[in-house]
């Protein structure tokens, strides 16, 4: 007699569960977290006004003559003797820039040069802002005159500042990600990763600008003012330890 050979059955909670996992791969982005954590993206920023600590000063000498070599002499002069009084500051770093010569040409005839302009800028950068001053205030007397003045934030200031800052950022971050995990029902956070991007800062901005004096000219006034600092850092955090909580479909 032939016997029948009976299959054993398969488990249906064994079927079910490979199933939704085969199903849970072919979705396309899903992913299940086996310790059931979340993770959080979050900026952390920070921002402060901070006192200019540095002054720049651009001054320019010209002269005209009917000889470009008459002019440029004259220009090399009033340049000699202000690079010279400038060294005798020594918190002032001073260098020329932006030498230039130019023709003046017959307002009835363009072809006829009736003169020529030559003209140099003097650069002087300090954080001594009363000993700028007052060597302002002497160049103006010897044929320079201020075509402006700006301040900013030294490099040593911007870091000072930034140690700081970052602590700061940092500390709003995780501010946040406390909130936020809260609100989940989470009870520990992990950080995956920080980023720190450049942080930003105002641009020297011109102050005060100034043209030629008469022979009374004094020290300017000056008002250092102030430049914003910003900082920010990206970071990735890790809520853990939230209960599942059951949503009832619609």
């Amino acid at each position: 007699m032939m016997q029948t050979r009976h299959s054993r059955p398969v488990p249906v909670r064994s079927w079910l569960l490979t199933g939704l996992a085969a199903l849970a791969l072919a979705l396309p982005g899903s992913a299940i977290s086996s310790d059931g954590s979340t993770t959080l993206t979050l900026t952390g920023k920070t921002e402060r006004q901070v006192a200019n600590d540095h002054m720049t000063v651009l001054m320019t000498t010209e002269a005209r003559a009917p000889e470009a070599a008459t002019a440029a002499a004259a220009v090399n002069r009033n340049m000699e003797a202000a690079l010279a009084r400038a060294a005798e500051h020594d918190a002032v770093e001073a260098r020329t820039i932006g030498y230039s010569t130019r023709a003046i040409h017959d307002s009835d005839d363009r072809s006829r040069i009736n003169a020529w302009q030559v003209q140099q800028n003097l650069e002087l950068n300090s954080g001594d802002f009363d000993g700028l001053g007052e060597l302002v205030g002497n160049l103006q007397q010897h044929e320079l005159t201020v075509s402006q003045i700006r301040f900013s934030l030294s490099p040593e200031a911007r870091q000072e500042h930034r140690e700081a800052m970052i602590e700061e950022a940092m500390e709003d971050l995780k501010e946040q990600a406390r909130v936020i995990a809260r609100s989940l029902g989470a009870t520990h956070l992990r950080t995956l990763d920080v980023e720190l991007p450049d942080e930003h800062y105002d641009r020297p901005q011109p102050m005060m600008a100034m043209r030629a004096m008469d022979e009374s000219a004094s020290q300017p006034s000056l008002e250092a003012g102030h430049s914003t600092l910003s900082l920010s850092l990206r970071g990735r955090l890790q809520a853990l330890g939230a209960e599942t909580l059951r949503v009832t479909p619609r």
